[in-house]
């Protein structure tokens, strides 16, 4: 299997509150933002570049606290996505450091922030277990 190298932004407030994106395409699907690591690009750069094209957030806005070890999931029944199989995202947990106002992108209509048990419980099926595992090592509980 192929699997496509991934980021996935996990943006707390000052509540330990998970910013949540709602998809543009699947209404009341909620997700971190997240994004493929082009070619030439660091992880760390994907992240921002995600961040900032999924929500219009700047880095001076956020700090890096931890990453995850690299979490993988399958796409679901016979969808692929070019030539891959899944993803394999390193999630970055990142502190607000100063006030954010997500704006609309082409991935999300709408923002809200909730807890982490209520993300990785509704989450797609698919990507909850990489939720659960990276949201563990990140926060340091169970999910």
């Amino acid at each position: 299997m192929k699997f496509r190298p991934n980021v996935a932004a996990v943006i707390i407030n000052e509540e330990n509150l998970v910013l949540a994106g709602e998809r543009t395409d699947v209404k009341d699907a909620w997700q971190i933002p997240q994004g493929g690591v082009d070619d030439g690009e660091t992880t760390e750069t994907a992240l921002w570049r995600e961040i900032f094209e999924e929500t219009g957030i700047t880095r001076e806005h956020l700090r890096i606290e931890r990453t995850s070890k690299p979490v993988r999931y399958i796409f679901p029944g016979k969808v692929k996505r070019g030539a891959f199989d899944g993803q394999e995202q390193i999630y970055f947990l990142l502190k607000v450091i100063k006030p954010i106002f997500p704006k609309t992108s082409d991935e999300f209509r709408n923002y809200r922030w909730v807890t982490a048990e209520y993300l990785t419980e509704n989450i797609v099926n698919f990507k909850k277990e990489a939720y659960k595992a990276a949201f563990e090592e990140l926060f340091g509980k169970k999910f």
